[in-house]
């Protein structure tokens, strides 16, 4: 990133920035280089103006997220990274309905904890998936008990022009594991639809979730979640295990052997090992079975200078 376009950056009212930040730290992975610079803004006006910076300068950028669904390449990536997590974070209830406004940046976590403390029920199916609401949305995330399509009723988003626009829920097209949304665009905010429910049967269904999702899923270390999209019909990670992979090492990079549709970081995995372990898995699956696995997470980085 040359000067000018740092002390653009720089000077920007309501911006945070910090330079070459190893993304290693930022990621549920654990693994990655550096990003060019990480972009904090504190308001819609800071975001806009960061955003039409970096497009005045056809300058590389993209949302981190939490970082849950992310694999940064070892050699980092020449891309600014916008975390929305401090000016994006605010949640409230519209009106006396189920209704609420969430911010993007704000956590799952943190979005379950409103929803139980109001007794608004239709959310419980996130519990124990880490990441933000934009890019929950982004990923149509979710389990067999529910996704975000089924709550979500409006979204706001940041153009690439800098304007701004509102998608109802007849114009989200919601998928697998997928939103369509306009070229370049940022999720700003989403409105969801609930319904009032006892907190103490919201907890109770919220226990039996998180026990589940505990048993099946490694915990203790650090993953990405899931790995592949599950093929139409069939699940990724009994294709994996079919294949022989469970428990597969590539450094300290595992195919998990509570989940092999997890891979796991076991302490000072690379993301070259992670990768290494994703090809394979590919590789190994389409040999035995003639499937292709897509990948869930979102792969990003250079293969060689940042």
């Amino acid at each position: 990133m040359d000067s000018k376009l740092k002390k653009q950056l720089r000077y920007l009212d309501g911006v945070e920035v910090d330079w070459n930040v190893t993304l290693a730290g930022h990621t549920s992975l654990r693994v990655g280089g550096p990003v060019s610079c990480l972009i904090r803004p504190l308001s819609l006006a800071g975001l806009r103006s960061a955003v039409q910076v970096l497009n005045q300068n056809h300058y590389p950028y993209f949302i981190l997220g939490r970082g849950t669904n992310l694999l940064v390449r070892d050699t980092g990536i020449r891309a600014a990274a916008i975390s929305l997590e401090s000016g994006f974070s605010q949640v409230e209830r519209v009106g006396s309905s189920g209704k609420i406004k969430v911010g993007a940046g704000l956590s799952l976590s943190g979005l379950l904890r409103f929803c139980l403390r109001e007794g608004l029920s239709g959310l419980e199916f996130i519990v124990g998936i880490p990441g933000s609401v934009g890019g929950a949305l982004c990923m149509n995330a979710g389990t067999d008990a529910g996704v975000m399509a089924d709550v979500c009723q409006e979204v706001a988003l940041l153009l690439s022009d800098g304007s701004l626009t509102r998608l109802s829920g007849a114009q989200l097209r919601f998928s697998y594991r997928k939103l369509e949304l306009p070229a370049d665009s940022v999720v700003l905010e989403a409105e969801f639809s609930l319904t009032p429910g006892s907190r103490e049967n919201m907890r109770e269904q919220l226990r039996q979730l998180l026990k589940a999702r505990k048993e099946k899923q490694p915990w203790q270390l650090p993953s990405a979640g899931s790995v592949f999209k599950n093929p139409p019909g069939d699940y990724a990670g009994r294709l994996i295990e079919a294949a022989g992979l469970k428990g597969t090492r590539v450094g300290d990079a595992e195919i998990s052997m509570r989940h092999a549709n997890f891979i796991v970081n076991r302490g000072q995995a690379r993301a070259s090992d992670i990768l290494a372990l994703i090809n394979l898995a590919q590789e190994k699956v389409s040999q035995k079975f003639g499937v292709h696995l897509e990948l869930e997470i979102e792969v990003v980085g250079n293969n060689n200078k940042t």
